[in-house]
């Protein structure tokens, strides 16, 4: 026995008679499942047999109501209205089958007369109601509760042709017929109804073997069909005579049962004491590992095989402290660029605040900006090369004792120890020039874009959040700056809540319509008309005031909100032509794109749809686009406008001369107009250069057949140089201010009285001058 294959040999026939006695539960519940199951089957054929009782006597109802029916003289009697008669008539037909209710109605359901009680209102509405859903379904027997007392009811037409009324009888539904079938089936007997007061017992008859008081019964209940409330056979029998056989095997089997627990229990305490103790230091051994020690050896006295299992705890327990120190360090590491990952940083930056407060430490965090174009244009595998290039660069070029970290997916976080804010620009423009300068991967060359954000600690801040968030205001002025490298400024948090707080207020005034337009107007230069309008969103927040459009049009595009707010103002300007064109008015009104719009492949159905259901003629609307915007993808943005400018919605291109294009690139697009930029008509006249692009677009763009719209035309020289240009349309404050849309209307009407009648330039001037003061 000093082997642990002998001992296990003896637990192993101390486990068969365990298993013995377990297998003997086993047998006893399922001799208490089969017993139990007898049962149940005798209550179901029970419960068959009552079904055919019930349903012999459904026939033997039906045929006599069928004869009753069809009785010539029982017609002539409700013909007539014959009480007594029809009563007699009834009576000895029901006297031959031995029916307890007799009923007969008019064709409606009113109760003509009955036998032998008469009926309430309430049942006279619901023998109504039960008349009506047998014309639907004929020939069915119902269960009905007649006042206190239940009934078997089968109804038949009296027909003569037509239906002149109903015979109705029934066979009363209680202890006698409970009685009778308890006789059948040899259990208990009852008839229920269940309505929302709960159930109420209509007849009963108790099983013949007297149930202990308080014991359960094992219940079999069947609904019958019910007219008013549910009707329920229940047929229950005591479980002292269902379990009566399981009883007697289950004392025969205790007794052997008993016998066998008492010789594996013998066993075990015998043997168990010699196998537990090594199993009891493997124990120790476990919780010791759970607990994370993986540094002391498991040892294990006892058998060969124990001590075989003690080398394998110490293999297993060196593998899972290799396992966590590798998860561990991807937990905490970027798995592209092997750098620390946000967690880290957040890890490392606490601990350096907590030791030394009053240390100087630069965070300066680098983003490249078109790591998303490179995955687009060139493959996932070309941004993943670029970003482990990155991840190098700045390893090498920061000190032994600073960290590195990919903060998100383009941003990388330097942490730079006793580096003052002078300094830390410094370092930040050093490693965003180390990063953008000749950057050759294996198979191809690029230039990325980098921008970086930096703040100090404590200068900026004492806490992990609190520098990690004002670094990344930094670094979004250094975006909205068009820099490279920006310093956190005091107070720029007040304007970053303002942001936040303007992104979800912008939002919420989207849906709640809280938004307004106004309408600049665009003057004909060669007929000096106004027909045309550019329609400019508004928003007045409730307890800031008016919120410019320079501020919010950012945060929606910065937020993902923009195209909500795009499909809010074409939607409402769509409106607005409508509603002039109801009042008599033709207007067309230009309304602005943002650089995401024209490639939604969204935007075109959506306009679409708009412009069908306000009626309004696809070319009264125009759409603005910048020059920046069309060539982000000139050839998707071209197939989505042409789809548009089929339908006779008109483009324009704004703020022209300002972007990256040239005449020859829009020459692929889809557009009827160009709005020269304001910022060369403020000093056109007076600067040859300015003068000189002006001429040229305008010449330029009537070759290829476009229109010219000059914005910014606020003095009389500049309308007079566009009138020698030739340009197509004048728009600005020397027109009109941008009009709420109460005012259009009646600025149009002026403008258009006035200006056709000015031939001369002094009159037009006058006339603009004007326009523009009571505009």
């Amino acid at each position: 026995m000093r082997s642990f294959r002998n001992r296990l040999l003896a637990l192993i026939i101390g486990l068969a008679v365990l298993t013995q006695t377990v297998t003997l539960i086993a047998v006893l519940a399922r001799t208490a499942d089969n017993v139990r199951a007898r049962a149940e089957e005798q209550l179901r054929s029970g419960g068959s047999v009552a079904q055919q009782l019930i349903q012999f006597r459904a026939n033997e109802l039906g045929a006599a109501v069928a004869v009753l029916a069809a009785d010539f003289g029982l017609h002539a009697a409700v013909a007539s209205g014959d009480g007594a008669t029809m009563l007699s008539a009834a009576r000895n037909h029901a006297a031959r089958i031995g029916a307890d209710l007799l009923l007969l109605t008019d064709a409606q359901g009113n109760v003509l007369t009955s036998w032998p009680q008469h009926l309430s209102a309430h049942d006279a509405q619901l023998l109504r109601r039960l008349v009506a859903e047998e014309s639907a379904a004929p020939a069915r027997a119902h269960f009905i509760l007649l006042g206190n007392k239940a009934y078997q009811l089968i109804l038949a037409p009296m027909r003569a042709p037509v239906t002149i009324g109903w015979a109705a009888m029934g066979f009363a539904v209680d202890d006698q017929l409970a009685s009778r079938i308890r006789d059948l089936v040899g259990v208990g007997v009852s008839f229920l109804t269940v309505g929302a007061d709960g159930a109420r017992s209509l007849a009963t008859a108790p099983p013949h073997v007297e149930a202990v008081r308080g014991e359960p019964y094992l219940t079999f209940s069947e609904p019958l069909d019910a007219a008013s409330g549910s009707f329920v056979l229940r047929l229950q029998k005591p479980m002292s005579g269902v379990l009566t056989p399981y009883y007697e095997v289950r004392n025969a089997l205790l007794a052997i049962g008993g016998l066998a627990l008492l010789l594996a229990t013998f066993v075990a305490l015998l043997l168990g004491r010699g196998a537990t103790r090594p199993l009891g230091e493997l124990v120790r051994a476990a919780r010791r590992i759970q607990a994370g020690a993986y540094d002391t050896a498991v040892e294990a006295s006892g058998a060969e095989e124990f001590r075989s299992l003690a080398a394998t705890f110490n293999a297993m327990q060196q593998d899972i402290a290799e396992r966590e120190a590798r998860i561990t360090h991807d937990a905490y590491h970027d798995p592209l660029t092997g750098l620390a990952n946000r967690a880290f940083a957040e890890r490392s930056l606490d601990a350096l605040l907590a030791e030394s407060p009053r240390v100087l430490a630069a965070l300066i965090v680098l983003d490249v900006r078109n790591v998303r174009e490179i995955n687009a244009s060139l493959g996932h595998h070309v941004g993943d090369d670029a970003l482990r290039e990155v991840a190098r660069r700045l390893s090498q070029n920061v000190g032994s004792r600073d960290l590195v970290a990919r903060l998100a997916a383009n941003q990388f976080l330097v942490v730079a120890r006793d580096c003052s804010p002078d300094r830390a620009v410094l370092l930040a423009e050093q490693l965003a020039g180390a990063v953008r300068s000749g950057f050759h991967l294996p198979a191809v060359s690029l230039e990325l874009h980098v921008g970086a954000g930096v703040c100090c600690s404590p200068l900026h801040g004492s806490a992990t959040t609190e520098l990690l968030r004002r670094v990344q205001i930094a670094l979004e002025d250094a975006e909205e700056t068009r820099t490279r490298v920006a310093l956190y400024r005091e107070g720029r948090d007040g304007e970053h809540r303002r942001r936040l707080a303007l992104a979800g207020d912008l939002r919420r005034a989207i849906d709640s319509d809280e938004l307004s337009l106004v309408y600049q107007p665009k003057v004909s230069v060669a007929t000096r008309s106004v027909s045309s309008l550019e329609a400019l969103v508004r928003w007045t927040h409730p307890e800031l005031g008016s919120i410019s459009p320079a501020e919010f049009v950012p945060i929606a595009e910065r937020t993902g909100s923009s195209r909500r707010l795009t499909s809010w103002v074409l939607a409402a300007a769509i409106r607005q032509i409508a509603e002039w064109r109801r009042a008599g008015i033709a207007l067309d009104v230009a309304v602005n794109l943002s650089a995401a719009d024209i490639l939604d492949p969204l935007l075109g159905e959506e306009i679409r749809g708009t412009l069908r259901a306000s009626g309004v003629d696809p070319s009264s609307l125009a759409l603005e686009i910048t020059e920046s915007a069309v060539m982000r993808d000139a050839p998707l943005a071209a197939r989505h406008m042409q789809l548009l400018r089929i339908e006779g919605v008109r483009f324009a291109i704004d703020d022209y001369g300002t972007g990256y294009s040239s005449l020859s690139h829009l020459s692929r697009l889809p557009v009827d107009e160009l709005k020269i930029d304001r910022s060369f008509m403020m000093h056109a006249h007076e600067r040859r250069d300015d003068e000189t692009i002006v001429r040229s677009t305008i010449e330029l763009a009537h070759s290829m057949g476009l229109k010219v719209v000059a914005e910014g035309v606020e003095d009389p020289k500049g309308w007079n140089l566009l009138r020698r240009l030739g340009c197509d349309f004048a728009q600005g404050y020397l027109i009109s201010r941008p009009l709420p849309v109460a005012d259009v209307v009646a600025f149009v009407r002026r403008a258009n009285d006035l200006l056709p009648a000015s031939d001369s330039t002094v009159a037009q001037m006058r006339a603009l001058t004007l326009l523009a003061e009571r505009g």
